[in-house]
């Protein structure tokens, strides 16, 4: 498995135990401090996987542009994307950055789902 991929199943785990801690230590709350307090470990894993991204397509990274991947990545990366790949596979990129993005909430659901479960039982 490829270093990106990796940190792509890094950031699923993540998910799932960010969903499973906020509903184990803060039940019923729409946004926990464990929300808060795991940003920066998404902000890390995104911007790593941004940086092994650069180097693998030959990309000049800006210090702009790496800043921006780590403060708000939604709307950095696609611009990333189009740059570096041009309008057609920067849109397919866009679209499963996108895809990625939901994925990553419904794996925090489960998470919840599961611990919720879990302790009723």
């Amino acid at each position: 498995m490829q270093t990106k991929q990796k940190i792509l199943v890094a950031i699923a785990v993540v998910s799932i135990l960010v969903g499973a801690a906020s509903q184990y230590f803060y039940p019923g709350q729409e946004v926990s401090p464990v929300d808060i307090w795991v940003i920066p470990v998404f902000a890390l894993l995104i911007f790593w996987w941004y940086r092994l991204d650069t180097a693998q397509k030959g990309y000049r990274r800006t210090p702009w542009l790496n800043v921006a991947v780590i403060a708000i990545a939604a709307l950095a990366l696609p611009y990333y994307f189009f740059r570096s790949r041009g309008f057609k596979r920067g849109a397919l990129a866009t679209l499963a950055l996108f895809g990625a993005l939901i994925a990553s909430g419904l794996l925090t659901f489960g998470g919840q789902c599961a611990t919720y479960f879990g302790l009723q039982s």
